[in-house]
Formats: C-alpha cells, structure tokens, sequence
C-alpha cells in the first residue's frame, strides 16, 4: 500500500509538472502571437499613412487640372464676350435707327411674356 501511494505521487508529481510545461508554452505561443499583432497593425498603420498620402497627391493634382481648364475656360469665355461687345458696339454705330428698333421691339416681347 504504501507503495502505491508512493506510485500515485510521482504519477501527479510528473502530470503537474507536464502541466506547467504546457501551460508555459502557451503563455510564450501567446506573447508571439501578441508581438506578430503588434507587428501587423503598425504595417497596417504604415501602409494606410502611404496610401493617404499617395490619394492626397492624386487630389491635388486632379484640383489642380480642373483649375486650370476651369480658368482657361474662363478666359475663352471673356475673348469671346469681348469679341461680341466689340461687334455690337460697331453695329450700333453704323446703323443707329436699326438697332434702337430691335431694341424696342426686344423689349416689348419681353414685357408681353412678362405679363402673363
């Protein structure tokens, strides 16, 4: 009997000890899985800050393109513009009686469509 007491304490002794040795492993499988998160969120973090930046060049330079057609627009706008002004302006000139009849008549269709 007593020796099987014995039998029993080392089998417990050896199960404990196995158990530790377990329990250790996956305490360092756990803090290596916790420097490989930490590792993949700051290249998450470093890839996100590259692709932002990359997006914030594409959009400045898209701001840019569209302001540039926007103001050449605008300058072909008052060439033309100025182009009518100077055209009328002759018109005028040269048949005076003409255009204050346009004119007139201009003015009362626009008040007719006023009215109604």
């Amino acid at each position: 009997m007593a020796s099987t007491a014995a039998a029993t304490r080392n089998t417990t002794s050896g199960s404990n000890a196995r158990s530790e040795e377990h329990a250790a492993t996956i305490e360092q499988n756990i803090e290596r899985l916790r420097g490989d998160i930490s590792a993949l969120a700051e290249s998450i973090t470093r890839y996100g800050t590259d692709k932002t930046g990359e997006y914030k060049d594409r959009a400045n330079k898209a701001g840019k393109n569209i302001a540039n057609a926007s103001q050449q627009t605008l300058d072909s706008l008052t060439e033309e513009l100025n182009k009518l002004e100077r055209s009328l302006t002759t018109q005028v000139r040269e048949k005076p009686l003409q255009s204050l009849g346009i004119a007139a008549g201009i003015g009362f269709l626009v008040a007719l469509l006023a009215r109604r």
